[in-house]
């Protein structure tokens, strides 16, 4: 079986954002999503919506976060079809990237993204970060 080409271009978009995430680079981070956004965060707000709202999001993280860091995918699944795909992942966060103390050492996260195709490219149109709940 032939995997799905398109499969590729995603996971390329999603590694290029997380090195974005890595460098700190702002405009790269941005680059490929949708300006009517719609995110999940593991920190407040519930959500935010629009680029903008979604761009302010990251100075929350790099208060903590150190550039060159990890941000990286422990595990990755994309489905993709035509005009529509979806990714699933867990990602490495860390060290001290967070302001819990427990979070030393890095934390796991899970992240699962939404994109879809415009203009030939493929555009991340949403993203929900999550950690397991606490038993």
């Amino acid at each position: 079986m032939t995997e799905n080409p398109e499969v590729a271009r995603i996971e390329a978009l999603l590694e290029a954002w997380a090195e974005a995430v890595r460098r700190h680079d702002v405009p790269a981070i941005l680059a490929h999503h949708e300006p009517d956004m719609l995110m999940f965060d593991l920190p407040p707000p519930l959500q935010c919506r629009g680029i903008e709202a979604y761009e302010q999001t990251w100075d929350l993280l790099f208060r903590y976060h150190r550039p060159g860091t990890a941000f990286d995918f422990r595990e990755l699944a994309v489905t993709a079809g035509a005009e529509v795909a979806f990714a699933a992942a867990i990602m490495w966060c860390g060290p001290d990237a967070s302001s819990d103390p427990a979070d030393k050492d890095g934390f796991l996260f899970r992240l699962t993204v939404g994109l879809r195709k415009t203009g030939g490219e493929w555009r991340i149109a949403h993203e929900h970060h999550s950690v397991p709940a606490a038993a």
